[in-house]
């Protein structure tokens, strides 16, 4: 093994084929590296929140959906304000409805407070309490049909 004492001063360049990079050179290259790399691991860390968050939505949606037609299903009397979970199938999510009897003004239907209920459901993620899905959907009273006489 041969070793190499370079006869050069700092102030004589060296002859052309002995340059490398100075230490300013590579302290930028360094620096710019960092920026990089701090710029990809904050993009890749939003972007795992996004996808979170579009998981959530997605699957609110679909239990949402899934509660309201059985909050049709029920008898009108029944509809009440309550909460629950959606078993095994669904272990991180809970809902909870809200009923009200709708004001005249607010659907703008005169007399319709007798035969109509107005349910916010709202589904909550039971890891993220800050996550929830609101619906809100109005339920009508059952009425009997009477039979229409031909004429």
């Amino acid at each position: 093994m041969s070793c190499r004492i370079s006869k050069h001063s700092f102030s004589n360049p060296p002859p052309k084929g002995e340059q490398g990079f100075t230490l300013l050179e590579v302290m930028i290259a360094v620096a710019l590296i960092a920026i990089t790399l701090v710029t990809l691991l904050g993009a890749q860390a939003q972007s795992v929140s996004i996808a979170a968050v579009s998981r959530f939505d997605a699957t609110a949606a679909l239990l949402a959906q899934w509660k309201v037609a059985d909050l049709h299903r029920e008898d009108y009397d029944q509809v009440v304000g309550s909460t629950g979970h959606f078993g095994e199938e669904h272990p991180g999510f809970s809902w909870k409805t809200e009923v009200d009897e709708p004001g005249e003004g607010e659907l703008g239907i005169k007399g319709a407070g007798d035969l109509l209920k107005v349910v916010d459901l709202t589904i909550l993620d039971a890891q993220e309490r800050t996550r929830t899905f609101t619906v809100r959907t109005i339920v009508m009273k059952r009425t009997e049909q009477k039979p229409r006489e031909d004429r």
